[in-house]
């Protein structure tokens, strides 16, 4: 081999800036390597941890139509390997080893050596670095060492090209954090609470990320410093045009447009009088976090009311402006794409499910939010993936500072910034106390969720992601009640193709290992948008397009979706579940497209299951008087707890200020689902209830008396109600349910479940 290292670095980050895109920065990166040290292939596999999979992103030497389509599971092929022992993985005549994994026309089998190296930037994994050679003397134990120093040199330019493809965007420099500065403010609140939206506790340090913040949570603070928070100020403004300069020097291909903004920003940021008014409003002592935002929104409504088209959109600018320096001025780096090398909490106004996924790594240990719903999908999403979160902290960005040491309660909504040692403590205690609870738990497993009077209770998960499928075993789901599909279409920049769909689809039915999955078509708006579809302007869109009605409009991609889940239900048992279902037109149209796409694989012979049933999410209280009639066309109904009662409580979930009008507890919730289940009993049709009531210990109590058997929850949430439903008796929940059906409030049926459960529910 041709061992001449020098200079390769300068060669690549060369060909990185004459690149036009990340996909042709991997090319040339792979086919440099293969040239100076004279391998017959150089490969780069990128892990995507959202999926738990490695996927081939360029190559030399392999068949160049493998990129892009070879993937697989980390627990799979040599190159799961290099990622699983995070290390080194060389082997001689690979075809004879156990993990060998063969891909039809990649032309692998041929080669003689394997050396696989782990990228690693950050302490986060990339992928993996492979080299292989047709002759079985052509890489040897000597060279590893070798390739460990060009994967090192190489991992930061792959994690800028995957950052690119994904971001399409260059982040700002880091900044430094306002540490010392802020002592005062910190000190002065160092408890604050909010809604508590899970039952587990994190420690770590407070981190913001960029654009999660906005001056709506920016409140009045008193201060006795003057000087210091005029210097404060001038520090952020200064480290704000640094960050806005940074992305205009290294940003290839800027538009003068694009160039004229940043110019635009910058010059607003040099205005003097600008910044003689926040230090006004700073002179009479107020922080200077609320002066900033004082003087820029009336900025805003100055521009907002020009005549003038072009000057009055302007006001979007100010407030971007006036967000940067807000973000530095609480300490945010301005890098949202930092690997977290501590444990570390996330501090935000609010955050999109999409960013939630985009910043998971194992060092995100809990999430404050100061707005948030408990049902919103972030919520959702966090509780899935087992973060801790409290929501609607008033108060967190006056108070928290980066790298606050902070304690996120779940179960109480407490969080301590900075808190004593006797907290910390206590804390650990209880994580301690909790672990061998778990543990406890864990005996259940394998046991039916079956009441003391005989019974049987099926408990599904919910699940969004592949990686949830391990959580749905580890904590003995009996199915999967409800797969939200709708992340792998929000991660992307466009809709996944069908193969792609397929690929998914299958992957999951078999990792079910024969459990049934009812697969949820894509359930999007309401607060999960897509980038790529040019949504309306809507007032109240929770009840506007989305769900069945974007999906229904958008004919073709619905029918993709259809068409790859048919495909894959002959991989497993597999059932189709439409959501907001609000008329029986509706269900025509989508069994007709069903119909249409069955004989369209018939005439193709692709196999699929010929039996697959077909389900309905009643969620929309329109639905439910005509239950009768809906269930004469479909197989199984699921109920969405959450949707059914946004709507019935004409309650935005969402929103803080109407929060203690959400009560799953409220007589008309209660008396609906019962009125739902019964219905379904009378026509022998399956239902399963699913939402945030699923697994609520008083709520499961009241379903299992209206006659439900099939509940569906938060994989962790299952050791826990399995528990509970073993030391209840059916009877005496069918006896509360008509106590509770004749109650004319949430506050008298909530008192009644506690004195009646008792310890059950503590």
């Amino acid at each position: 081999m041709h061992h001449n290292q020098n200079h390769i670095l300068e060669d690549i980050l060369e060909t990185i800036t004459a690149s036009d895109n990340p996909d042709q920065s991997l090319d040339r990166i792979v086919r440099i390597i293969a040239d100076r040290f004279n391998i017959d292939v150089c490969s780069v596999y990128v892990y995507n941890p959202y999926v738990n999979n490695l996927v081939l992103k360029a190559t030399v030497g392999l068949n160049e139509a493998s990129i892009g389509i070879i993937e697989m599971d980390i627990d799979e092929g040599l190159t799961g390997l290099v990622i699983e022992n995070m290390a080194p993985v060389f082997i001689v005549n690979p075809v004879t080893h156990e993990r060998f994994k063969y891909y039809e026309g990649s032309g692998e089998e041929v080669y003689k050596t394997f050396l696989g190296v782990p990228l690693i930037y950050h302490k986060k994994v990339l992928g993996a670095l492979v080299a292989q050679t047709l002759a079985e003397e052509g890489i040897q134990k000597t060279d590893i060492h070798l390739f460990q120093n060009i994967a090192s040199q190489i991992a930061a330019t792959v994690a800028f090209t995957i950052l690119q493809e994904d971001r399409l965007q260059t982040s700002p420099p880091k900044t430094q954090s306002v540490t010392d500065e802020t002592t005062d403010i910190t000190d002065k609140s160092p408890l604050l609470r909010g809604e508590p939206a899970s039952d587990r506790v994190a420690f770590g340090y407070a981190q913001y990320i960029f654009e999660t913040i906005d001056f709506d949570q920016v409140h009045q603070i008193a201060i006795t410093d003057i000087t210091k928070e005029i210097k404060r100020l001038e520090k952020a403004f200064k480290s704000a045009a640094a960050q806005i300069k940074h992305v205009a020097e290294h940003t290839r291909g800027i538009s003068d447009q694009e160039r004229a903004i940043i110019e635009a920003h910058l010059m607003f940021l040099s205005d003097q009088s600008l910044r003689k008014k926040i230090v006004t409003k700073i002179s009479h002592n107020l922080c200077a976090e609320y002066a900033l935002k004082q003087v820029i929104l009336e900025y805003e409504e100055m521009f907002k009311s020009i005549d003038d088209p072009y000057l009055s959109e302007r006001s979007a600018d100010i407030l971007d402006i006036g967000r940067r320096v807000l973000g530095n001025l609480v300490g945010m780096s301005g890098d949202s794409d930092q690997a977290f090398t501590r444990d570390t909490i996330i501090v935000a106004s609010d955050i999109s499910p999409v960013d939630l996924l985009a910043i998971r790594q194992p060092n995100l240990k809990g999430i404050v939010l100061a707005k948030g719903g408990r049902t919103s999908h972030t919520v959702i999403m966090a509780k899935s993936l087992e973060i801790p979160i409290v929501i609607g902290v008033e108060g967190v960005l006056d108070t928290v500072r980066v790298n606050d040491y902070l304690i996120v309660d779940g179960v109480s909504g407490f969080v301590y910034a900075n808190p004593t040692p006797e907290i910390r403590q206590e804390y650990e205690r209880r994580q301690e106390e909790n672990k061998q609870t778990l543990k406890k738990l864990e005996g259940l497993r394998n046991k039916p969720a079956e009441t003391t009077d005989g019974k049987f209770i099926r408990l599904g998960a919910n699940i969004g992601l592949l990686s949830d499928m391990m959580l749905a075993r580890q904590y003995g789901a009996d199915d999967i009640g409800l797969y939200r599909t709708e992340f792998p279409f929000l991660l992307r920049k466009a809709f996944p193709s069908e193969n792609e769909q397929v690929s998914l689809y299958e992957r999951m039915l078999k990792k079910s290992n024969g459990r049934s999955v009812t697969i949820r078509t894509f359930d999007v708006g309401g607060d999960k948008f897509l980038s790529y579809v040019d949504y309306p302007k809507e007032d109240n869109p929770f009840l506007g397009w989305r769900s069945i009605r974007l999906s229904l409009d958008l004919e073709d991609v619905f029918r993709t979706q259809i068409r790859a889940i048919l495909r894959a239900s002959a991989f497993g048992k597999t059932k189709i579940l439409f959501p907001m279902i609000t008329s029986i037109e509706e269900i025509r149209r989508v069994i007709s497209i069903v119909s249409e796409e069955k004989e369209s694989l018939n005439q193709q012979s692709v196999d699929y299951d010929r039996d697959i049933k077909l389900g309905i999410m009643v969620e929309v209280p329109a639905a439910v008087p005509i239950l009768d009639r809906m269930l004469k066309y479909v197989d199984f109904v699921n109920i969405g707890t959450n949707d059914l009662m946004q709507y019935l409580l004409a309650v935005d979930r969402n929103n803080k200020k109407v929060a203690v009008h959400f009560n799953v507890l409220h007589p008309s919730v209660i008396a609906t689902i019962d009125q739902i289940v019964s219905v379904c009993n009378r026509f022998e049709k399956q239902l399963c209830i699913c939402g945030e009531a699923a697994s609520v210990k008083v709520c499961i109590f009241l379903f299992i008396g209206m006659g439900a058997t099939h509940i569906s929850m938060v994989p962790s949430a299952i050791p826990g109600v399995k528990q509970f439903i073993r030391a209840i008796a059916h009877q005496d929940a069918k006896d509360a349910l008509n106590a509770c059906l004749q109650m004319e409030d949430a506050k008298e049926i909530g008192a009644y479940l506690k004195e009646k459960l008792g310890n059950l529910i503590t």
